[in-house]
């Protein structure tokens, strides 16, 4: 009998041991696994970011979008450390493509007594520099396209005949949503709101935007004068903005703007114009009845595509 209970207490002893380890090893699932997946999902986060801010570069150079993805990789965190990256960590698939890597080694707790000491998470994003074909946020202003440069001075919107694609009722103004995509809202209230803060509505290439009729002079120098006060000392100075008082290339200044064939220009009236793809400008004044900007390369949150467009946008791929 004796005998028997010894036996029993080996029995507890055995398996208080096989529960301890498995507790253990519940443990490091919970503890280890759980902070090999937040390192990973940080340092992704991080590339994530260095490849966008990469991708916006390459409209300048691909020595820029490196820069860019290195600084804005250092501006996350993987486990309370900065993401470092170099030269090494960054490639371009396409002229229109980057692709960054990075890793961090994992320093582990309780896998440690199974003799996993360390752990090496990667990860890898590819963004690609592509063009707008969908977009909001659009000033009421219809331009003609043509063949610009950065720096171009261009007319948004005429204020008499004979700028490319007028006639005696159209000069450039255009109402939103889309006649394809509901019922535009006229008038001249609407009109101003959308200089000041673009529509609300989204709008293709290939949509169908009605005409505002008339030259709009009171309304388009109250919101041409409002969006020029809020950042009053920007300007062209030749190669990029200087003087705003916002970060790159977000003044309120900055208007996207659909472009429609001047060879399929509105007839008078309540017409309509296609859509056939955007620009960027930045409002630099007033003239007489004219709104004058200057043409910029930039990128806009929206789909990318195929077809024609000088607005440029980022998305990973």
């Amino acid at each position: 009998m004796r005998s028997f209970f010894r036996n029993e207490d080996g029995n507890v002893l055995a398996f208080t041991a096989v529960a301890f380890f498995t507790l253990l090893m519940f443990a490091a699932m919970v503890t280890d696994f759980g902070y090999i997946f937040t390192a990973r999902n940080q340092l992704q986060n991080a590339v994530d970011a260095a490849a966008l801010a990469g991708g916006s570069g390459l409209l300048v150079s691909r020595n820029y979008a490196s820069a860019m993805a290195v600084r804005y990789a250092a501006q996350n965190d993987c486990i309370q450390q900065a993401v470092a990256i170099g030269a090494e960590n960054i490639a371009f698939p396409a002229s229109n493509q980057i692709r960054v890597n990075a890793s961090r080694t994992l320093p582990l707790f309780f896998l440690r007594l199974i003799g996993i000491n360390s752990h090496v998470v990667t990860a890898v994003a590819t963004a690609e520099l592509g063009y707008v074909t969908s977009t909001n946020g659009l000033a009421p202003w219809a331009v003609p396209r043509e063949n610009w440069n950065p720096g171009d001075r261009v007319t948004i919107k005429a204020g008499h005949l004979g700028e490319i694609g007028t006639n005696p009722s159209f000069f450039y103004p255009v109402d939103f949503p889309p006649v394809n995509r509901g019922d535009p809202i006229t008038g001249a209230s609407e009109y101003e709101y959308n200089i000041v803060h673009g529509c609300q509505a989204t709008v293709e290439i290939g949509d169908i935007l009605q005409v505002e009729p008339g030259v709009m002079q009171g309304p388009t120098g109250q919101g041409v004068r409002a969006i020029i006060d809020m950042d009053d000392g920007a300007y062209w100075d030749g190669s990029g903005i200087s003087n705003s008082s916002y970060p790159e290339f977000s003044s309120p200044r900055i208007v996207k703007i659909p472009l429609y064939d001047p060879a399929k220009a509105p007839d008078s009236g309540r017409n309509t114009i296609t859509v056939i793809g955007f620009a960027a400008f930045l409002v630099e004044a007033m003239q007489g009845k004219d709104v004058e900007g200057v043409f910029l390369e930039i990128t806009s949150p929206g789909s990318a595509g195929s077809g024609y467009s000088l607005l440029r946008c980022v998305h990973l791929i």
